[in-house]
């Protein structure tokens, strides 16, 4: 499995549309085997963000805030997004890894109401 956390130096970054590098994790029975930094290509070349993102394969992407047209492009594509999350990067990976991630103090203000308004749409699988 191809883990994606949106990175701002060792932090989550505040911003999916906005990141600027992501720490991919490949994991395999809850353990981390691998890890590196991809620098995502912000630059005007018209290579966009959800382009770099599924051209890396990833499963699983976890970031701060992002833009419903983000989000729905990301999970149309199969990549199970968990957005709203805070705090530093390795932090973030233990606690998705331990399957604590929305049960500790790493989401950001917001999230409640933003699960409140894609319920519905997660329950038709979305």
């Amino acid at each position: 499995m191809k883990i994606a956390l949106a990175r701002w130096d060792k932090y989550i970054s505040p911003l999916l549309d906005a990141a600027q590098e992501i720490l991919l994790a490949e994991v395999d029975k809850g353990q981390v085997t691998s890890r590196r930094q991809v620098r995502l290509v912000n630059d005007g070349t018209g290579v966009s963000l959800p382009e770099q993102l599924g051209e890396l394969g990833i499963d699983v992407l976890i970031c701060g805030g992002i833009s419903n047209a983000l989000y729905y492009w990301l999970v149309a594509r199969g990549i199970q997004v968990f957005p709203w999350v805070s705090g530093e990067v390795e932090e973030v990976l233990r606690a998705y890894l331990r399957g604590e991630l929305y049960r500790s103090r790493h989401t950001m203000p917001g999230y409640q109401r933003w699960r409140r308004r894609h319920r519905r749409r997660w329950r038709r699988g979305w």
